[in-house]
């Protein structure tokens, strides 16, 4: 589930822009009510262990990659 969430982030944040995001329609809607339950989630003890697992894997990737 780790990855899975730090995939999404980079997702979202590095290839696209928010231009390419539907700003309205049944497409915006959907998108709107999966942030709105991802961020709720993330809100539970689970999901902070989850953003702490990912913050770990990123971190450990970095170091890896440093020469």
């Amino acid at each position: 589930m780790c990855l899975i969430w730090v995939a999404m982030q980079r997702s979202l944040a590095e290839e696209h822009d928010l231009e390419q995001f539907p700003r309205a329609g049944v497409r915006a809607r959907r998108w709107r009510r999966f942030e709105d339950g991802l961020e709720e989630w993330l809100g539970t003890p689970e999901g902070r262990f989850m953003t702490w697992c990912a913050q770990r894997q990123v971190d450990e990737s970095a170091l890896a990659a440093r020469p």
